[in-house]
Order: C-alpha cells, then structure tokens, then sequence
C-alpha cells in the first residue's frame, strides 16, 4: 500500500508505522550528528548526553561539565557516560521561577493583611 501524509495513521499496517517511525528517527539522529544505524542506539529516548543538554539548555559543554563536577545540575552516571533525564533538565531549568510584578505586590500585600 502507497501512503502519503493524508493517509491516516489508523490505516496504516504495523510494519509500515514502524518503518516511518525508523525514518523519522533516522533523520533526528542525523541532526544531532549520531551514527544513523537505529540498532547501535544504546540511550534511551527520554535520557540525553552532554551535546543534547547543551542545546536544550544553551549552556556551553565546559559549563555543563561544571554543573556536573558542582553537583548542580540532575545527572546520572553510568561509568564513565553521563546521561541526563530531558524532563528532569526541564524541571531543573524552570526551577528558579522570579514573581511579576504584581505578583510580588499581592504576596506582601497578603503577608501585611496577616500581620495586621
């Protein structure tokens, strides 16, 4: 069966979503610059390395590797590979959230009202 991008994906059989899927991934790894032979990956899809997690942070490698040896930023080791969760690095780089404005007027207006 000949499939194009209006084909659903309920009407395609299993062997040629999982051929699309190998393309898609293929592609992907020939972005980050990976060996584009899907067998040899050993990651898994949700854990980066150091030059992933540099351009999702856009902080440098050397910066990265500071996090590292700081014990500041969330890593695995695993001999002498480092690997980092994307959700966790997400987590961590949203962590340190500042209030607007208005919501640092309501938060002391709050704690003044209490006081009183």
């Amino acid at each position: 069966m000949i499939y194009s991008n209006e084909t659903p994906a309920v009407a395609l059989l299993v062997g040629q979503q999982k051929e699309i899927f190998k393309d898609v991934f293929r592609e992907l790894l020939a972005e980050m610059g990976l060996n584009n032979n899907v067998a040899q990956i050993e990651i898994l899809p949700d854990t980066i390395r150091k030059p992933e997690c540099s351009k999702m942070t856009g902080f440098s490698i050397n910066t990265i590797n500071r996090f590292i040896c700081d014990k500041t930023i969330p890593h695995y080791k695993m001999n002498s590979r480092v690997l980092f969760k994307r959700n966790e690095i997400e987590a961590w780089m949203l962590s340190n959230r500042i209030d607007t404005s208005a919501e640092f007027v309501s938060k002391k207006e709050v704690e003044l009202s209490k006081k009183l």
